[in-house]
């Protein structure tokens, strides 16, 4: 009994294990500012560097227990995530930002690093060994309140870039999204390139069409032909034509022989009554007298004085 205790207890913490590791995968580090001069203050009213981590699920995501691993010099430098604390739980599509002052006391959303000549930052799962996301940093190309993080470009496609401005706890794309039949209308203001376009489909379609149909009238001409002439040989006796293979087939009997064969059997269906013993022939004859319907055979007779 203690066994089987002991063995649910076990599987539910991995599926507790899985789900969590399964959620933690969603998210993603989205804006990092390495050089924080006169920009975004914390709860104590400094400026440090700070990294934003994204939820990009529907649900919400407990980081508590992740790991922050940050290189500088050939020295990685771990930040453990504490548990049980509310702001760990970063809600659908959310965000939260860890600010990298070197302290790690002021509380839960401050690390033990700094990105002072950093050369990467890593989020890691809760066995301090799984990479979740990890950026690289060229310390010496940041610029004084210049962010780099995800954005989407003109193409559609997410890119990890410099942004035009610093974004904390929002989403990087704050420049309008253009349509995509904007940007054609833009790249085409005389509308040149969609006529010659249509005008291309068009023809296109119509040469396709041509070539169905003109496949379509030669294959239903030759077998039409191929009609026309096996009928011709069946009536002429000289054989038939196969519709698959074309080839000649001679017919078992001339019509000299199928003509005499149709005599022959006229002839015996003639005389086939004469033949046969066991015909009844049944003749009509009319009488003019019938005991049935003589009246001297009525029920009743009277005496005869």
């Amino acid at each position: 009994m203690m066994a089987r205790k002991f063995l649910i207890s076990v599987l539910m913490a991995l599926a507790v294990l899985s789900a969590s590791a399964q959620h933690t995968s969603e998210l993603r580090i989205n804006e990092i500012l390495v050089k924080n001069v006169d920009n975004y203050v914390d709860d104590y009213g400094h400026r440090s560097s700070w990294v934003e981590i994204h939820n990009t699920s529907h649900s919400t995501i407990d980081i508590g227990g992740c790991y922050l691993r940050v290189t500088a010099g050939g020295q990685e430098t771990m930040y453990r995530i504490p548990t049980g604390d509310p702001k760990t739980k970063v809600s659908p599509l959310g965000y939260i930002i860890f600010f990298c002052e070197g302290t790690g006391t002021k509380g839960t959303l401050y690390t033990n690093f700094t990105l002072e000549d950093a050369e990467s930052i890593a989020l890691l799962n809760a066995s301090g060994k799984g990479v979740i996301d990890e950026v690289l940093i060229d310390y010496n190309s940041q610029l004084p309140d210049v962010s780099i993080g995800y954005m989407t470009t003109a193409d559609g496609t997410e890119k990890f870039m410099v942004l035009p401005r610093t974004t904390p706890n929002a989403t990087n794309d704050t420049e309008p999204i253009v349509a995509r039949h904007e940007r054609f209308r833009q790249m085409d203001p005389h509308g040149i390139i969609m006529a010659v376009t249509a005008i291309m489909v068009v023809i296109s379609v119509l040469l396709i069409l041509f070539i169905c149909f003109k496949l379509l009238g030669n294959y239903m001409v030759g077998l039409a032909r191929r009609k026309d002439k096996a009928s011709k040989a069946a009536k002429s006796g000289e054989g038939t034509v196969s519709e698959e293979d074309g080839r000649n087939y001679e017919s078992p009997n001339t019509g000299d022989e199928i003509a005499a064969i149709a005599m022959a059997l006229q002839m015996f269906r003639e005389e086939l009554h004469d033949k046969e013993s066991s015909v009844l022939t049944i003749n009509r004859v009319a009488r003019a007298y019938s005991p049935w319907s003589s009246k001297i055979y009525g029920l009743r007779q009277f005496n005869k004085k």
